[in-house]
């Protein structure tokens, strides 16, 4: 009987290793095959569509790539330099934390929202200059 419980855990054991089930993976990583990797991977790349800024619009690119302060951390580069934003689900919703940018020597703060569906990605923030705001949107798609 033993011998035959023992047999059976190692036919199964080597059903599992020929079938190769996926693995359970960390917050922040989805399975790819049988390995985890970072969901974040997944947003990676150039993105070309529209930014519409006080009701005006001109075509361009964002190019979203790796941050270096956690594995749900993304840079985009915007005007002169890359800027942070923070996956808030694996689905793709991301926050901008305030943060400052530099266009032509001029500070600006900037904050706001927006996520990933597929290969759309869609951002919403406002910039500030001393007082005054100015809304910026982009939708792209890579």
């Amino acid at each position: 009987m033993k011998k035959t419980i023992i047999m059976m855990s190692m036919a199964a054991a080597m059903l599992t290793a020929v079938t190769g089930c996926k693995p359970v993976c960390n917050e922040w990583y989805e399975a790819d095959g049988t390995k985890c990797v970072e969901v974040r991977e997944q947003f990676y790349g150039t993105y070309t569509g529209t930014m519409t800024t006080d009701g005006q619009s001109a075509n361009g690119q964002l190019v979203i790539s790796e941050n270096s302060a956690g594995v749900n951390y993304l840079s985009f580069l915007l005007q002169t330099g890359n800027s942070t934003m923070v996956l808030t689900s694996e689905e793709g919703a991301f926050n901008i934390p305030l943060q400052n940018i530099y266009i032509q020597g001029v500070t600006y703060s900037i904050e706001g929202s927006g996520s990933f569906s597929g290969s759309q990605l869609v951002m919403n923030y406002v910039a500030t200059y001393q007082s005054s705001n100015i809304v910026v949107n982009f939708t792209g798609t890579k």
